[in-house]
């Protein structure tokens, strides 16, 4: 072919290929932040080529560093996820994400790429600068870690010592704290550096106190951790006593703080380290140790003197009741001291932690003798101080239940409009109405009952009252509520977290989340990060506080979106599975799982329960022949699948025992079936709302009404 042709034929596949690259460019809509999620999908998806269309119709449309930024990163850790690190590393290195705020973290993952690509001398200079970068930055402890993993590689051992040993200035958490101690200690053993071994022993007694007996830490650590032990001085041994106690650890703690005299303690923590010893003491059934030990803390008027001064009110109390054959009668004049001395401690001048706590103490005196009033006033004053406060509504309930049992409604109905009156509460609230509503009926004035059970009938999801509501009134149609508007908030104060979010690094933002000051907002990241992360009880707890509707009856005015990071779901379909095998709704059976370990895997409780349904060994093993068909093996309990398997078995043995009674299996499930079958036994013509109320068991009661409005949760939630 003459040249001249060649020439031309190149031109001409120039050409064609610009314009169908024209032709085939990718158009977004407006919502750019709907888009790049949409590009982030994709790359989950490995979707690659559609992802970069769209990200690079979006930086031509926005046209500024900001989304230049958002692309790089986004790309870039999909690079690493494929493997490709000299990419990431090359993304990474140019990124303008100093205009989104986040150079920090680029430098931080530009040196991991280095690194994984094999040019560790490379990434020492990013590594360097991410870890000293100026201002908030919740990955330093990382970046340290990265920092001196590198220097190591240079055998430059001291100097990642010296990261290590500054970054534990900055360390947010014991788990950040043992982390650094630990790597310290192999530095120094590895470099025969004696002293800086003891440096970091000690930090990691005194700044993570149980992981030195943690099977995850190295034996290593474990042995220099035993070796600093014996150098700590007598106040080091009384903060690592008192914050041992504080872990749960009461033997170590009290034998620490045992060791030496309260006078070598400093003068300022002589009385924490005192009540923390007596704490240890009674947590191993020394109760007349501890008497002792919190009697000798000085009354000086410290948060600390007024918290002993409560402490001691219960440990006498606890003495008086263990030395009585039969219930101590309030009118007992042994109680009388305990009693005048929770009431100095309602004095305005103590403490409000102190003042509430003896407070409450007293309504539950007040309450134990059958005084109504009395128990009251004390309430009244509880929730003065704390609107939204729910303590001491369980002995006043126990109270106005009573009255209604001996079938005197307007006494019963009098003291469930007095208790309304005070406790604001979602669930609280709806329960006295609903048992309000029903001493009317009895009273004969069903016109004034009807329309408060036809509003409790109404919720959406219904609760146990909605329940009980609509098995005496026709079933209205769902209100219509208001739903609550988006409650998120964008402000300066939280955007680093929202750009992680966008880009999908949950660890870094649920980092940057915990180090913000407590607010809504801040909940709301949280929530969404943990429940990424997998961590459903974090993200849980996070929603709650942001919206308190959430988990009752009112949880119908939440979008959908924020309410389903209170639920989460299986992957896969086990729990169905389960459920259609044993004959069980699978809305219920998920409602179960959700109170019992809101779905982790590897729940243990203190008791011994496991795994998803937190179902007891012997239960399971009782339950694996004719389930399984195979022997038990306590790994069964931490795998999800069998772990359902075998809770759906046993909830179907409950619901056959209990005459099909989903309440009563539940409270089976919970509280125990020869429990169970004894309130059956004590109250066989009792309809299911009076015989429910009648389990003895708060925690119970409790229990069943979370499964019911989780199942239906569930239910609307997932269809």
């Amino acid at each position: 072919m003459r040249r001249s042709a060649v020439l031309a034929l190149a031109a001409f596949v120039l050409f064609a290929c610009g314009l169908f690259a024209d032709v085939a460019r990718v158009e977004v809509s407006g919502d750019l932040d709907a888009e790049f999620a949409r590009a982030a999908d994709l790359l989950e998806e490995g979707e690659r080529a559609d992802a970069e269309g769209i990200l690079d119709a979006i930086r031509r449309k926005a046209a500024l560093p900001a989304w230049d930024a958002r692309a790089a990163l986004l790309l870039a850790d999909d690079d690493s996820r494929r493997g490709d690190f000299a990419a990431a590393a090359s993304r990474l290195e140019k990124a303008p994400a100093s205009s989104i705020g986040l150079d920090a973290y680029r430098r931080l993952q530009h040196a991991e790429a280095l690194e994984l690509a094999g040019r560790p001398d490379d990434a020492l200079e990013p590594a360097r600068r991410a870890f000293e970068a100026e201002g908030p930055f919740a990955f330093r402890v990382h970046a340290s870690s990265v920092l001196a993993r590198l220097l190591e590689k240079r055998r430059d051992y001291r100097q990642a010592a010296d990261v290590l040993a500054r970054a534990s200035h900055v360390a947010g958490s014991p788990g950040e704290n043992a982390q650094l101690a630990i790597a310290r200690i192999r530095l120094g053993l590895a470099t025969g550096d004696a002293a800086s071994v003891e440096s970091a022993a000690r930090d990691l007694l005194l700044d993570a106190p149980t992981y030195d007996a943690n099977r995850s830490t190295p034996g290593f650590a474990r042995r220099a951790a035993a070796r600093a032990e014996s150098s700590l001085s007598p106040a080091e041994r009384g903060r690592r006593g008192a914050a041992l106690v504080d872990a749960g650890d009461g033997r170590r703690g009290v034998n620490l703080l045992s060791r030496d005299p309260p006078a070598v303690w400093p003068e300022g923590e002589r009385g924490r380290n005192l009540l923390a010893l007596a704490r240890g003491q009674l947590a191993l059934k020394k109760s007349k140790l501890a008497e002792e030990t919190a009697a000798r803390i000085s009354d000086d008027g410290t948060l600390v003197a007024w918290e002993a001064r409560l402490f001691r009110c219960s440990l006498v109390l606890g003495r008086l009741r263990a030395g009585s054959r039969a219930p101590l009668s309030p009118e007992d004049p042994r109680l009388e001291p305990v009693r005048r001395a929770l009431e100095v401690l309602t004095a305005p001048a103590v403490p409000l932690s102190v003042r509430r706590a003896a407070r409450e103490r007293l309504l539950r005196f007040r309450a134990d003798g059958g005084d109504f009033e009395g128990a009251l006033a004390q309430a009244r004053e509880l929730t003065r101080e704390d609107p939204d406060g729910v303590d001491g509504f369980e002995p006043l309930w126990l109270l106005a239940w009573e009255r209604y049992r001996m079938r005197d409604f307007p006494g019963a109905r009098s003291r469930f409009e007095a208790l309304a009156e005070l406790y604001r509460d979602i669930s609280r609230s709806r329960r006295l109405e609903y048992w309000r509503a029903r001493c009317l009926e009895t009273e004969g004035r069903a016109a004034e009952a009807r329309p408060v059970l036809a509003k409790l009938a109404a919720a959406a999801p219904p609760d146990l009252y909605a329940r009980f509501a609509r098995t005496r009134v026709q079933t209205p149609a769902r209100l219509e509520r208001d739903v609550l508007r988006d409650p998120s908030t964008t402000t300066a104060a939280f955007s680093r977290v929202d750009e992680l979010l966008r880009l999908r690094m949950f660890e870094e933002a649920s980092a940057e989340a915990r180090r913000l000051l407590p607010s809504r907002g801040r909940d709301l990241r949280l929530a969404q990060s943990d429940f990424a992360l997998g961590r459903f009880l974090g993200a849980a707890s996070a929603i709650k506080r942001a919206l308190p509707q959430i988990g009752t009856a009112e949880e119908g005015r939440v979008p959908d979106a924020w309410r389903r990071l209170y639920y989460p779901i299986e992957e896969g379909t086990f729990l169905a599975e389960g459920a259609t095998e044993f004959s069980l709704d699978a809305a219920v059976l998920r409602g179960l799982v959700r109170q019992e370990s809101v779905f982790d895997a590897n729940a243990k409780s203190r008791a011994g329960a496991m795994g998803l349904t937190q179902l007891m060994p012997a239960t399971a093993k009782s339950l694996a022949r004719s389930v399984l068909r195979s022997r038990y093996r306590r790994a069964f309990l931490y795998d999800p699948g069998v772990n359902a398997r075998l809770g759906a078995a046993y909830l179907r043995r409950l619901l056959d025992r209990f005459d099909g009674s989903t309440l009563l299996a539940l409270a089976a499930y919970n509280g125990g079936p020869t429990r169970i079958a004894r309130v059956l036994r004590e109250n066989p013509s009792l309809p299911e709302d009076e015989l429910f109320e009648s389990i003895p068991l708060f925690e119970t009661r409790d229990y069943v009404r979370r499964v019911v409005l989780y199942a239906e949760s569930y239910r609307e939630l997932y269809p």
